[in-house]
């Protein structure tokens, strides 16, 4: 069986795997909408944004997403970096492996097919991609699904992951350099902030859509969504706070953004990750056997996370 490994030390920095990506994310940041780049070379060049993106290699669990600072310069953590890897890669198979495929197979009832395993292991890289907010293990890393060694029977998802959440770097890449652009990082109030939140994931969102026509346009989608529930997981309230909103409903925003069609799987893979939250956080949670179409389960799951939400 053929095997792949895209490892090389004299340009790959950093302890987890997910350090073979870190070009691929600048040349898709940089090139996916010609004019994008344009404009923030304007920045640069202009009106102080520092050119270049600061990249924290650290052994410790994570402690920031993402993040701009006064000084204008885009920061990125490898450790998060790492868990939203393991995320996409774990949301998509066990949405493929575990629900769309038995669903359409008729035989999904209301339950994960684990006798498939695909769904097994997409779990355990799920709670491993977890385990970042607690401490650091970089060895089980690279004995699970990653992209930087693989075969051949584990190359159709890693690499269709690779492209998520490539797309969902991108999305957070233009999310933090909006901050500069609407010029954010002055004083506000707190409700000021949460607002300005909601305008960088509308402004990143605007520049994307250019592209969801184009070959790439999907995982632009996919990554955007992604990248909106990863931040679902960072604890078990669901709630924002002083400086973010509610993170389910930013991924409910960028949903209808998206005009899906009702049958559309964006909808499925939002409403599973919240399936999976509430699973992981051991929340009472009520799983429909069936469904019309994949919008209407979104729409059933958010109602019950709201009231879960009103409840604590």
């Amino acid at each position: 069986m053929k095997k792949y490994n895209f490892y090389n030390p004299d340009t790959h920095k950093g302890y987890l795997p997910i350090r073979v990506l870190s070009h691929n994310v600048i040349d898709w940041f940089e090139n996916s909408v010609p004019e994008f780049l344009d404009e923030m070379k304007f920045e640069v060049d202009t009106n102080g944004l520092k050119a270049g993106i600061s990249y924290h290699i650290e052994e410790s669990p994570i402690h920031t997403v993402s993040n701009i600072d006064s000084q204008k310069t885009i920061h990125l953590y490898e450790n998060y970096n790492q868990f939203l890897w393991a995320l996409s890669y774990s949301i998509l198979v066990s949405f493929d492996e575990g629900i769309q495929r038995p669903h359409m197979e008729k035989r999904y009832y209301g339950k994960f097919d684990f006798d498939n395993s695909l769904v097994k292991t997409a779990f355990a890289l799920f709670h491993s991609g977890l385990s970042l907010f607690k401490g650091f293990d970089s060895d089980q890393f690279f004995k699970l699904p990653n992209p930087e060694a693989y075969g051949e029977y584990d190359r159709f998802y890693i690499e269709k992951t690779n492209g998520v959440y490539i797309a969902a770097m991108v999305f957070t890449l233009i999310h933090e350099y909006s901050h500069h652009y609407y010029g954010h990082l002055e004083e506000h109030t707190k409700k000021g902030i949460k607002n300005d939140e909601l305008d960088a994931d509308n402004y990143a969102f605007h520049i994307l859509s250019k592209v969801f026509d184009d070959e790439k346009g999907f995982s632009f989608k996919y990554g955007i969504i992604i990248s909106l529930i990863s931040l679902i997981f960072v604890d078990d309230t669901m709630l924002g706070d002083d400086e973010h909103p509610d993170p389910d409903d930013r991924l409910n925003i960028m949903l209808n953004k998206m005009n899906l069609d009702e049958k559309d799987s964006l909808w499925g893979i939002a409403s599973m990750s919240i399936l999976l939250w509430a699973d992981y956080y051991k929340k009472e949670f009520t799983i429909p056997t069936s469904f019309i179409n994949y919008k209407e389960l979104f729409e059933y799951v958010k109602s019950h996370l709201d009231k879960i939400k009103n409840y604590s």
